[in-house]
Formats: C-alpha cells, structure tokens, sequence
C-alpha cells in the first residue's frame, strides 16, 4: 500500500502544462480603424495557447464572407480577408477556446472606405434553454460518478456486497457523456439546436479540455464497474482506488479550478480535493444501506436468542458472522472519515486562495457569493457528519436500535445535502472566478430593435438614461443616476454590443467621461445583420462593477432616433 501511495503521489505532482483562461492581448488593426485597401489578413494574439471554434467575417450589408483561421505558433492566429470591393464597416467576429475548456469571445470592427450606416431587426434565439441544460447534464453527470464511484469503494469494506444499487447510476452516467459533449460543442461554437447533427460542432467539443474530462469519467466509471463485479479483494482493491484517480483527475483536466497559477499546486489540490469529496459524499448511500442491514442482523439476533433454546447453534453463528460483515464497514468508514475531511478542508483552502484575489470577492462575485453558498453546505455537513459519528457511531456499532435508527437518518441527511453541494458546484460552470481575466464577461440579454437603444437600464443601485448625441447615431450620451435622480459617479463605463442571431460575439467600447455622472461613447456603425443586444458596464470603484441590461425593444425596425426627435 506505501508504494501505491507514492505512485499516486507521483502522478499528482507530476509537472503540468500550464492552462488557464485565454484573453486578447493585440490585433494587427485597431478597433474602428478606417483603411483606404482592404486589408490582406488580421491577426489576433492571446496571452496563452488556444484553439479557434468560430471565424466570421461580416460585410457592411450583413453578408457573411468565406473566413477561416489560420493558427501561427500556440498564441496568434491569422484570418486571410477575402477580396472584397464593398465599402463601408466590415465585423470579424471571433470566438475561441482556452485550455481550461472555457469559450471566449470578441468582434473587431474596421472600415473600407468610409464607414455605413445602419438599418433592421429579427429577435434573436434565448440561450437560456442551453445553459439550463448544460447545468444539467453536469450535475446529473458529477452525481453517477459519485455513486458509481462511491459504491466502488464501498465495495473494498465489504466484499460480499457488490452493490448492485448503483448500476442505474452507472449506466445513467455513462448515457449522458455524448450528451454532455455534445452541449459542449454547442456552447463552444453558439450553435443552435441544428448544430446537434452538425459534425463542426462535435469537432469543436471533442477538440477542447473538456472532451478530456468526459473521457476519464469514462475510465471511471468502467474501472468502479470493474471492481463491483470482480471476485478476487485485490483486484477490487486496485479497480476501485483506479476509478477513485481517474475521477479526481477527470474534474481537474478543465475547469476553472484547475487552470489557476501555479499548475503544480491547483491541479493536484483538484484532485485530491474531489478524491475526498467522492469517498465521503459517495459512500453515504452504500453506508446507510450497510447500516440498515446492521439493523436487520441485530434484530434477527436478539429475535433468536429469545427464542427457544433448540435454535441450532449454526443458525446462531451465521447471525453473528452477518452482524459482523455489516458493522465493521461502518467501523472502518468511521475511522477513516476524519483524516479525509482534514485533506478535502485542506485542498479547499488552497483552491480558495488560487480563485479569489481579495476578501470581499466572496460578496461582490457571482463566483464568491456561489462559493459561500457552497460552504455553508459543507459547514452544515460538518455538523450532521460530526454528530453521527462522534455521538452515534459508538453505540449504534455497540447494538443500540435507537442510535442506529437516528444514525441512519442522519445519514440519509447528509446524502441530501451533498446533493445539494453538487448542484452548487455544477453551477460554477457560469460563473468564472474573480481572478479570471473574462471575470467581467456575462450573458448580454439586454435586448434591444438594431440600435435603437432603450431609454435607460436601471437596476437597484443606478439608472442608466441614454440618448444619441450625434446626428448620425454614431455617438451616444450616458447619464448616470441614483433611483432617487441624484448624479452617481463613477470610475468607467462601458458599452457592450452582441447579436446572438448571427452569432456575433461581444462588441465593446469604452465610454469618455464628460463631466462627472455624463459619459460619452462612439460606436462604429454596424451592418444591417439581426437583432443587437446591449448591456451596459458601471465601474464603481476598483472592487465593485455593476452590469446593467436592456429591457426587450419595441418591434419597430426604424433607424435610430435624431436628437431632434428624441431629445434627452
């Protein structure tokens, strides 16, 4: 065992190559350039390796132009321009994936000429139906591997018990690995749901970090198959500690988690951190089940012993042997369970550390706040799990039918809220942590008709009042506000445009400050392509951001407003 256990070390420790979020740090042209010759290629350049999902080039009358990528070393890629006479503004719409399974995005605006004007609207499709599901299939995904593998384990304590309640887990599992993948693919290239047959889409999710986790889960959920159904106690041993790795290094292979600096520390904390969560998290079924088995045998042996004095002593021993076989799982489970939790607090602490750059990113994030919710799940299943076994273990194994029976409930309690942990967990797919780069980055659901923009966005803490400042549409006026109409300061505002339709990614500009709540921005005009989307980002300070979203526009198709006509 002490050299299964340095090998084990080794491969954790073992060197890694460095992944992380990718973010554009140049372009060859700069955003709004205007060019007298088309140009003959654009490069992009990322701060670390990626892999290119989607290239559109989009004319100025919204047709899409033959674009495709073209890779030089690990972090640039250059986008060859078709020859095109057309004046006017010209979109390249990009979309990448970095190493750590993550898809990110961007569009670079340029003019040929001069730049057009802009025009029309459809509504564009809702990806919340995908998201949903894509949580989904992660939680039901991160709940087979948990009792498969569980159950695995499980099995090395008690070998007469092949654990048979977990083949529904098993086979669930293993059915939702293309279905997970495929998910993947859709959301890497914004596909719609014809992109489930597209082979692009599959190509592009097979191609990222995450076709790697999918893959491990695979091995272990085959390997956890392999010891419930083996014979021999050695061959259950290395299959189940096999599936127990390969679990750990499936949910370290992508991630945020495991793409934080440094490399050797993040991907073997998430490692050894979803080891010790999967061997306390997954063993609670099969515990409560041996449990109640216990149960059984003791009654059965109290039953016999009260009866007449004739019951062979056979029947006796077996009872015996039966009460035994059940309890000492729960013996040793209880023995093993506190050093397990010390290594998950442990490694948690570190991953803590390497996600979040400053304390009150636990409040002020998506990911933080997510984190504490999080955490007070664990904190809760401290509780129950310190109760069960430093105040129930003890005399339920001693034959007491009132602690067993509060033991198992108890047990039953912790199985539903690790549930609930997984279904957090699940939810960090959405929300990158804070020391991400594309932490800022969000869903652009503010919906509005071509550009003409709404006439405010608000939320709780800030009202937003918008209106054109130039004759052509081009330069908008923003007026920041408290609800209550007094001026709101602050740091940097930015203006975000998208159009999920035509599957552009995210537009940015930021705006220039003119007197102190009123911000000036110039937009490049677009073509006349399907319905843009805008979201408006509010820098308060250096540690609080506000996103504000648009309401959904009117059906009107009309161009934007005169300053005349719409007056502020």
């Amino acid at each position: 065992m002490k050299k299964f256990l340095l090998l084990v070390w080794g491969l954790l420790l073992c060197p890694q190559i460095v992944w992380g979020q990718a973010s554009l740090i140049a372009t060859s042209l700069s955003p709004g350039t205007v060019l007298a010759q088309p140009p003959a290629r654009i490069t992009l350049a990322f701060n670390e390796p990626v892999s290119v999902t989607l290239v559109q080039l989009i004319d100025p009358q919204g047709r899409k132009l033959p674009a495709h990528a073209v890779r030089d070393g690990a972090t640039e890629i250059h986008i060859p321009v078709p020859v095109d006479t057309t004046q006017g503004t010209y979109l390249l719409s990009w979309r990448v994936v970095s190493a750590d399974g993550q898809p990110v995005g961007g569009t670079l605006d340029y003019a040929v000429g001069a730049p057009n004007a802009q025009n029309s609207a459809t509504e564009p499709p809702s990806q919340g139906l995908r998201n949903g599901l894509i949580w989904l299939a992660r939680w039901l995904g991160y709940l087979c591997l948990f009792a498969t593998v569980g159950g695995a384990l499980f099995r090395t304590l008690n070998p007469t018990d092949r654990q048979g309640w977990a083949r529904p887990f098993l086979i669930t599992g293993l059915a939702l690995i293309p279905v997970d993948l495929v998910l993947q693919g859709l959301d890497l290239q914004d596909a719609g749901w014809a992109g489930l047959i597209a082979p692009s889409v599959w190509g592009a999710a097979l191609a990222s970090r995450y076709a790697w986790t999918l893959g491990l889960m695979v091995l272990a959920l085959l390997a956890a198959s392999r010891a419930m159904n083996t014979q021999g106690a050695g061959a259950t041993r290395i299959a189940a500690l096999t599936s127990l790795i390969l679990a750990g290094l499936a949910l370290a292979a992508s991630g945020h988690a495991g793409t934080a600096d440094p490399q050797w520390l993040a991907r073997p904390a998430v490692t050894l951190h979803v080891m010790m969560a999967i061997f306390w998290i997954g063993a609670l079924i099969p515990l409560a089940r041996s449990l109640n088995r216990h149960r059984t045998a003791h009654s059965a042996g109290g039953a016999s012993a009260a009866r007449s004095t004739s019951t062979p002593s056979g029947s006796r021993a077996q009872t015996s042997a039966a009460s035994l076989s059940t309890a000492e799982p729960l013996a040793r489970f209880s023995a093993w369970i506190v050093s397990a939790v010390l290594l998950l607090a442990g490694t948690g602490l570190v991953l803590t550390g390497l996600q979040v750059d400053r304390l009150s990113d636990l409040w002020q994030t998506d990911y933080g706040q997510l984190l504490l919710a999080k955490l007070a799940l664990v904190v809760l299943l401290l509780l129950l799990a310190t109760g069960n076994r430093w105040r129930l273990t003890r005399p339920a194994l001693a034959g007491s039918a009132v602690a067993q029976q509060r033991l198992q409930r108890g047990i039953w309690l912790e199985v539903v809220v690790g549930v609930l942990i997984l279904v957090a967990v699940s939810l960090w797919r959405f929300t990158p942590p804070p020391r991400s780069l594309d932490a800022a980055a969000g869903a652009y659901q503010g919906r509005m008709q071509h550009l003409n923009f709404p006439k405010s966005l608000e939320n709780s803490q800030v009202r937003a009042l918008l209106a054109p400042a130039g004759r052509h549409g081009n330069v908008w006026s923003i007026r920041l506000e408290t609800p209550a109409g007094k001026p709101f300061k602050a740091q940097a505002v930015t203006l975000n445009l998208s159009n999920p339709s035509e599957g552009i990614e995210p537009l940015s500009r930021q705006a220039n400050r003119r007197k102190d709540s009123d911000w000036l921005v110039g937009l490049p005009p677009l073509p006349d392509t399907g319905q843009w989307q805008v979201t408006l980002d509010v820098l308060v300070d250096d540690f609080d951001q506000i996103t504000l979203d648009g309401p959904p526009a009117a059906s009107s198709t009309a161009r934007m407003a005169d300053p005349v006509d719409s007056g502020h």
